[in-house]
């Protein structure tokens, strides 16, 4: 009990100090080619990098992948495409994809334009496109998945938390990306039934921004929308126009995208660029799989309610007024939270402790019967085994006797199978049941009748046909017991006449298909027989003996073990020798 209990332990122990082990899918090893319209400094390029690169690794992590980002923020026109065009035709002229994942609408668009020329017959999902409408026929852009935020979520969400809100100001850049964005916050508004006024706001710069911003009543919100470039031309890294405006505004403002947050945002009903690149890669993974996929894939649910928790206390909102399912960044941990790594492993230990210290008390206060009853059975268990071991000895001499074959001769196997067990290495146990079991090896003979067991003369063909009957017999005898002794003895009495080239009797088993056990013995009762006087020979002489083994080395006998046999001849000899 207690030896368990500590094993439990154990292994409890392990479990803390391991890490987890992630269970890898296996199929098939894909080559897939990656292309990112921006950057890698992009947030929102690193969140569907992510998604698209785990999937492929949790699904098929013998795959492999390539990734080019082609950095439009900062060149898009038709030159820079052609030479982008020429230069993956030379980089992957040699590497034949099997599917190729893109991001945003500039890749869709260099896609459009030379895909089937650079990779031509590769299929092309791409994820993350604004104003997305299905592929052309016969395209190698076999599915597309839209970009649509969910303004009308961010929008609702906010008039629960800011009630009193009269007017929304909708700030974003005029590229064409941000006046499309600024569309679909139009066809979301006509939805919301609530007396909102909504002003759109591209015509100024960051300075002008800014100011407006911070003079907004508490009757106004703002909404953001990806911001890169303002009226004046000025470009600004991702996140910069949210941060310096979030930093001067006197209101909450919005966010619809997750690479927005942590610039002092609120947030809202943000959509996730890991879910939208996990999307991508499940569908290029269905396609190459030989699934039908939909050209077209909008509406589909990207989403997560996210905040900044310093946001949200800053303009005092209630956590109750926020979706119940929303979750927050920049939230202070609690105690736990920042000792987790400790207070968890510790608590479990105490609790392994605590209920080890509980069971070991709870098995001392029975250790003492427990002792008593174990005192007994063990006496007991003792006087069965050695019960059971005169049984078969005795049972073997009453088939020595009846076979008029020499007194002690069962004996002397079982020594003598000992001798070589040990020599070969058995264990103790296995030493045991050795010599407790050879002695039944011709327990079959009890149903060979008396005037073939006992003839002077050699047998005929048909009498030794019977005589070999007994190796069946003594199997049937043994064969309905499931203790270990006579399960061994058994198999001793089945194969003891098995001969290592496969011309034995009675299944021609061969090498070592014979049990070890059979091996054994049949050397050691052929040693003894030979050495003996029988009803029908003489004994023969030692030189002979010797002969014959080695004669029969690997066609009779384990060549190994007649090796063994004779490295320990006298050892043999000197058993012999006790028991006649």
């Amino acid at each position: 009990m207690q030896k368990r209990i500590i094993f439990l332990f154990y292994i409890l122990a392990l479990l803390l100090i391991l890490p987890v082990a992630r269970g890898d899918a296996y199929g098939p090893s894909y080559r897939i080619f990656i292309l990112h319209s921006y950057s890698m400094d992009f947030r929102w390029t690193e969140g569907l990098h992510q998604g698209i690169t785990e999937t492929l690794k949790n699904t098929y992590p013998s795959s492999q992948f390539r990734v080019e980002f082609m950095d439009t923020k900062n060149f898009f026109d038709e030159a820079f495409l052609k030479t982008l065009a020429q230069t993956y035709a030379l980089k992957y002229k040699k590497v034949q994809f099997d599917g190729i994942v893109v991001t945003d609408n500039n890749a869709l668009a260099f896609m459009t334009s030379y895909g089937k020329e650079v990779f031509p017959g590769v299929p092309v999902v791409a994820c993350g496109i604004n104003d997305a409408k299905s592929p052309e026929e016969g395209s190698n852009i076999k599915s597309i998945i839209a970009e649509e935020s969910d303004h009308g979520g961010t929008i609702r969400q906010a008039l629960k938390y800011w009630p009193d809100a009269k007017k929304l100001f909708v700030l974003y850049d005029a590229t064409p990306t941000g006046r499309f964005i600024a569309s679909e916050v139009k066809q979301s508004l006509s939805s919301i039934k609530a007396s909102l006024k909504a002003e759109f706001i591209s015509d100024k710069n960051l300075e002008e921004l800014k100011r407006f911003v911070s003079t907004r009543k508490a009757t106004d919100l703002a909404y953001i929308l990806p911001f890169f470039r303002d009226i004046t031309g000025n470009v600004f890294a991702e996140g910069q126009v949210a941060r310096e405006l979030s930093s001067v505004s006197a209101v909450p403002i919005l966010a619809s995208w997750s690479f927005q947050l942590g610039t002092g945002v609120i947030g809202g009903r943000v959509i996730s660029p890991n879910h939208l690149g996990e999307l991508a890669m499940r569908t290029l993974m269905a396609i190459l799989d030989g699934h039908t996929v939909s050209p077209l894939q909008s509406d589909i649910s990207v989403f997560e309610n996210r905040y900044d928790y310093e946001v949200v206390k800053q303009f005092g909102i209630h956590e109750k007024l926020l979706p119940e399912d929303a979750t927050f960044i920049n939230r202070p941990l609690s105690f736990y939270e920042k000792h987790r790594d400790v207070l968890l492993p510790a608590g479990i230990v105490i609790v392994i402790l605590s209920v080890i210290t509980t069971l070991l008390f709870l098995n001392l206060q029975k250790q003492r019967t427990i002792n008593v009853t174990n005192a007994r059975l063990t006496a007991l268990d003792k006087e069965l085994i050695t019960t059971q071991r005169e049984l078969v000895s005795t049972l073997g001499e009453v088939i020595e006797v009846r076979s008029q074959e020499t007194g002690n001769h069962v004996k002397r196997v079982a020594k003598i199978s000992r001798l070589l067990g040990e020599k070969i290495g058995l264990s103790n146990h296995e030493l045991e049941i050795l010599e407790a079991a050879s002695p039944m090896h011709d327990v079959g003979k009890i149903g060979v009748p008396d005037s073939i067991l006992q003839k002077a003369g050699k047998l005929t063909d048909s009498e030794f046909d019977v005589i070999k009957m007994h190796t069946i017999i003594g199997k049937d005898i043994l064969d309905s017991s499931g203790r270990e002794l006579l399960s061994i003895a058994c198999i001793i009495a089945h194969q003891h006449h098995e001969r290592w080239d496969g011309t034995g009797y009675p299944a021609g088993l061969r090498g070592e298909e014979i049990s070890i056990y059979a091996r054994i013995t049949m050397l050691a009762d052929i040693y003894d027989a030979l050495s003996s006087d029988r009803s029908y020979k003489k004994a023969w002489s030692e030189k002979r003996i010797h002969d014959y083994i080695i004669s029969e080395r690997e066609k009779f006998f384990d060549p190994y073990l007649v090796d063994v046999f004779f490295e320990h001849i006298d050892e043999v000899r000197a058993i012999r020798t006790r028991y006649l």
